[in-house]
């Protein structure tokens, strides 16, 4: 992880990729385990079991250091990848990735707000752009101004709730990649089953029949080992050297990725409203990259 430090950027774009394609383990598995919960809590488990040894040494650390940044941190990015994960299989996957990727949008707020950064031009028209964008995706032609389903609820709230945890990471002490993975990753399947009680959710009944499908536990371990940890870590690698902003930015490779294996993967169909919608956030998140001639 030393080495990938060095090339943070990189990093980022390469975990676009772990995150844009995040929807094709999980659906797997909420298919094959008849929609219940407990096929992808097992995944969140068997993370936290190849992260025993630095949850163990944080479950002592934090109360002794007082690290609440660093909680807060672990806590708003665990609440945003449950929201995601739940919107991803209760929604259409473009629709959801554009709106929880409007957390760039939230992160300039959240930069005013919290980190007392001032506001210029391009961060006004980031707002302006990413709110129209919203607007585009949700259907304002049919005078829809407000999202109307629950998944797009919980991707519009999970992409602020990652704006908001990468905003705390900043301001908390410096720590490794693999300490926030660790605490995410262990507060990650209490946050996901809590999501059962919102109507639509998954079942939480256990029976012999949830996993009588091989394939399920192949995509258990799969999820677990080649989505999750990586795309995690490569993640909050990058945490403690890029501003929220510029991961944030960065990680808006995922729309493209989502939308493109969508696309080829399923029978949702892409239509004009949702590429306006995701240019336009794309262009929003993006604008602080823009340099302009004085």
């Amino acid at each position: 992880m030393h080495t990938l430090s060095k090339f943070p950027n990189l990093v980022i774009i390469i975990s676009s990729f772990f995150w844009g394609t995040y929807w094709i383990p999980l659906r797997q598995l909420n298919i094959g385990g008849s929609e219940s919960v407990w096929p992808i809590l097992a995944s969140f488990f068997i993370l936290c079991l190849l992260l025993i040894k630095p949850i163990f040494w944080l479950i002592n650390r934090i109360p002794k250091e007082k690290n609440n940044y660093f909680f807060l941190g672990n806590f708003f990015s665990a609440s945003a990848i449950a929201l995601y994960s739940e919107s991803l299989i209760r929604g259409e996957i473009a629709e959801v990735i554009i709106l929880f990727y409007l957390c760039p949008v939230w992160g300039t707020v959240l930069a005013k707000i919290i980190l007392k950064k001032n506001f210029n031009i391009k961060r006004y028209v980031s707002l302006i752009l990413g709110i129209i964008g919203l607007e585009v995706i949700l259907g304002i032609d049919k005078g829809i101004i407000m999202p109307t389903t629950i998944s797009s609820w919980m991707a519009l709230i999970g992409g602020f709730a990652w704006a908001l945890g990468m905003t705390f990471f900043h301001l908390a002490e410096t720590t490794r990649a693999i300490e926030k993975t660790a605490l995410t990753g262990l507060l990650l399947p209490f946050l996901f089953l809590l999501l059962t009680l919102i109507p639509g959710g998954r079942e939480t009944e256990f029976n012999s029949l949830i996993f009588i499908d091989n394939y399920t536990y192949i995509w258990i371990f799969i999820f677990s080992i080649v989505w999750l940890l990586p795309s995690m870590l490569l993640t909050f690698s990058s945490a403690e050297i890029l501003d929220p902003g510029r991961i944030n930015i960065l990680l808006m490779f995922e729309i493209i990725i989502g939308i493109t294996s969508a696309a080829l993967l399923t029978e949702e169909i892409i239509g004009i409203r949702e590429v306006i919608g995701a240019t336009l956030i794309i262009i929003a998140g993006s604008i602080d990259l823009i340099k302009f001639k004085s």
